[in-house]
Parts: structure tokens; sequence; C-alpha cells
């Protein structure tokens, strides 16, 4: 049912954006360790502060990453619920609106949804940035005809 494709889309959405923020909120705890090991490095007696902080980071981080599981979660469950319930009515009249109002939202959940795998990419390019690491690139192959490549000789007056 066309239901179930809208659902399926708002859940690819909430996962997408969910992944996106977790890598963020990695990234941001990568880059504040890497300024936190350059203070420590430079300033040993700072030594205990930052090993502090740095701790702080990992639990406070850790935090927010579980919140937004929890809110993650709990969206995909209410869209799954209310799927669930619209799967369940029988009436013709309310079932023919349902699939009008799907029909024409669909394209923008579409749409939504290949925004959201922007932003997840976004995110991932981001956290590669401030890890320092370089991104496995896909290899692609390439077969060109060969040329016969003629350049122009200058000649010295």
């Amino acid at each position: 049912m066309s239901t179930q494709n809208l659902s399926s889309v708002a859940v690819h959405v909430i996962g997408q954006y969910n992944e996106a923020g977790k890598t963020l909120v990695s990234a941001y705890r990568t880059g504040a360790h890497r300024v936190l090991g350059g203070v420590a490095s430079r300033f040993t007696r700072v030594q205990k502060a930052t090993d502090f902080l740095a701790s702080r980071l990992d639990i406070d981080t850790s935090r927010v990453v579980n919140v937004m599981d929890r809110v993650a979660a709990a969206s995909t469950n209410g869209i799954e619920a209310v799927a669930g319930r619209a799967a369940q009515i029988e009436s013709p009249v309310v079932t023919s609106v349902m699939n009008t109002v799907t029909t024409l939202n669909l394209p923008i959940a579409t749409l939504s949804a290949q925004l959201a795998d922007k932003v997840a990419e976004g995110a991932k390019a981001i956290e590669v940035r401030v890890s320092g690491t370089t991104p496995a690139k896909v290899v692609r192959t390439v077969k060109a005809k060969a040329k016969t490549v003629r350049r122009a000789v200058r000649k010295a007056v």
C-alpha cells in the first residue's frame, strides 16, 4: 500500500538525520580531542585540566548521542504506529483520501529523503576532514581510445 511507502520514506529520513547528527557529534568530539591534545603537548602544567575536559567531553557527547537515538526511536515508533493504524482502516472513502494524500506527498517525501542522504554524506565528509584521515575513494577504470597528440613546437627566432 502507498501509505507504507510514505512511512518507510519518513523512517528513512529520520534515520539519515539521526546518523548525520551522530556523525557531527563524533566530528566535534574528534576535533575537541585534537585541540586538547595540542594544548596538553605544549603546556605540561595543564595536563590535569585537559584530561578532565577530555573525560567530560566524552561523557557529554555520549549523552547527546543517547538523546538523539531516543528521539529517533520515538519518532520511528510513532510513524510506524500511525501507518499500522492507517492500514487497518477499511472505509473506501477514507482509504481513497489517504491514497490521494500519499500520492501528493510522496514526491516531496522522496525529495526530503534525497536531501537527508546528502546531509548524511556531508556530515561524513566533515568527520573525515576533522579526523585528518583520507576517505576510501572508489577507483574507476576508464578505457579510452589511444589518440595521437601533436604539439606545436616553437622555433627559436
